[in-house]
């Protein structure tokens, strides 16, 4: 049923859409998105067991703006900060830091 996954793809598309216009930040004090290690700023994350290389980009250079669920294409400025949709549950209906970093951080193909 090819109905389905364009449904589901026209749906995260509006999902996207409408947060890039509210652009309201995920707060990484937020249960959700602590439950991922969420932050605005790669650097702040403190715990070395998170900083490791995944798919062969080293923690340093992973960011939400280089990853594989961070919506570019609807990126704005919030609070000063480039940010952008993230594709990834507990951003929904907001947007994410281009600086942030969090565990489900994926290297963009």
């Amino acid at each position: 049923m090819a109905v389905l996954p364009t449904l589901a793809s026209a749906q995260e598309r509006r999902r996207g859409s409408q947060a890039a216009a509210g652009a309201t930040l995920v707060d990484p004090k937020d249960p959700a998105a602590k439950a991922v290690n969420y932050v605005h700023v790669t650097s702040e994350i403190k715990d070395a067991a998170l900083k490791v290389e995944r798919a062969g980009v080293k923690f340093e250079a992973q960011n939400c703006k280089n990853c594989a669920f961070y919506t570019a294409d609807k990126e704005t400025t919030v609070s000063g900060k480039k940010a952008a949709p993230c594709q990834m549950p507990f951003a929904a209906g907001k947007v994410v830091a281009a600086t942030g970093w969090c565990s489900t951080w994926a290297k963009k193909s």
